[in-house]
């Protein structure tokens, strides 16, 4: 049986294994509340966090293909590096909603050969071109968003759980 696979990249230059770490736990912590293993187990997730890709009012992106209904399997997310460590989860945990969604085809995205235009369809229905609904009506921004906060409340304390464990094993190495 295939495995989840996980990948997460930080910015050029950038060496933070904790940072890794936290993300890493928290992904998976979060796949486990939305969805089931064998699903979990047929994802290719690569997590990007970086300084300078995204615009100044986006904090992450969830990058879906426009392939209809064809199953994506390379899914990508981008964070914003410089965001505080609280932020990066929550917002990981709202681009992880929308990886189910892609995945469950309850989002899916087509670019019309009539008019050229990025449209959605979401739980099978056309819903229209996607630039012409205004961001928080989108229906799978109202799902992610009204899924962050609990979701974020099952990792909320990973970072001192993290932080913790590579102390008690610094003091094992010095000992």
């Amino acid at each position: 049986m295939a495995k989840l696979k996980l990948k997460i990249s930080l910015p050029r230059l950038t060496r933070c294994s904790l940072t890794i770490e936290i993300i890493n736990r928290a992904t998976k912590i979060i796949l486990d509340q939305l969805m089931s293993k064998r699903l979990q187990n047929k994802l290719n997730l690569k997590i990007h966090l970086r300084k300078s890709v995204l615009d100044n009012t986006t904090s992450g992106a969830f990058v879906l293909l426009c392939n209809g209904s064809k199953k994506q399997n390379e899914h990508k997310i981008i964070l914003d590096y410089n965001m505080n460590t609280r932020n990066q989860l929550e917002i990981l945990a709202h681009e992880l909603v929308h990886v189910h969604q892609a995945i469950t085809n309850k989002l899916q995205y087509r670019t019309w050969k009539s008019d050229g235009d990025l449209h959605a369809r979401w739980n099978g229905k056309e819903v229209g071109k996607v630039n012409e609904i205004p961001y928080k009506e989108r229906p799978w921004e109202v799902e992610a968003y009204s899924k962050q906060k609990d979701l974020y409340k099952f990792v909320q304390n990973i970072t001192t759980d993290v932080l913790y464990e590579n102390e008690l094993r610094k003091s094992k190495e010095n000992n």
